[in-house]
């Protein structure tokens, strides 16, 4: 899904003008827009950094789909993910340390934070299929969607892995929730 830049002037999404899906940058302001990848690889679902200086996307470049990180200038992109055969999905905590994501661990999508100074992955979740990790605002708890025999339903997991919880609905399936920002 396209993304909103902290500022709100900016929007990151994936399009494939060339053939091959990258990363661009639209800008409200000036109606300008500018691509910040260009690789013959698959590269999409862009997160920006709270600062709104670099961006964290999924890309197949490396043979499967893993995280990596660029300027929101563009330039040479950094792997950041490297742990387990399938990362994706990611987003920054509120403070930029950590980033949250999707990970095939054991054969089972769940749920993975890393710390970005020091690159220690922990896997959070314990679901089969878990999905759509959310940072609350203020970078305590991530939500997400999980499976429940057949349904879906809203999760939710301490930073450090310690709490766990289901939060019940009555009815319906769960995808994708977001943390709604705190006003200021």
């Amino acid at each position: 899904a396209p993304a909103w830049s902290p500022d709100g002037r900016k929007l990151a999404l994936t399009l494939s003008k060339g053939g091959n899906p990258d990363i661009y940058i639209y800008d409200m302001r000036n109606r300008k827009l500018q691509q910040i990848t260009n690789h013959y690889s698959i590269d999409t679902e862009p997160a920006w950094s709270p600062d709104g200086k670099s961006l964290v996307f999924t890309s197949d470049r490396g043979g499967r789909p893993q995280i990596y990180r660029v300027s929101a200038f563009g330039g040479k992109a950094q792997r950041v993910t490297f742990e387990n055969r399938y990362n994706a999905r990611a987003s920054f905590s509120p403070d930029g340390e950590l980033l949250t994501f999707v990970t095939q661990d054991e054969g089972n999508y769940r749920i993975a934070v890393q710390d970005l100074k020091t690159g220690v992955m922990q896997v959070l979740s314990q679901g089969r299929l878990d999905e759509s990790p959310s940072f609350a605002p203020n970078g305590s708890m991530i939500i997400y969607g999980a499976k429940a025999g057949r349904r879906g339903v809203l999760a939710a997991v301490s930073t450090d892995g310690r709490v766990r919880q289901r939060l019940a609905l009555q009815e319906g399936d769960v995808r994708e929730p977001d943390w709604s920002p705190f006003k200021k």
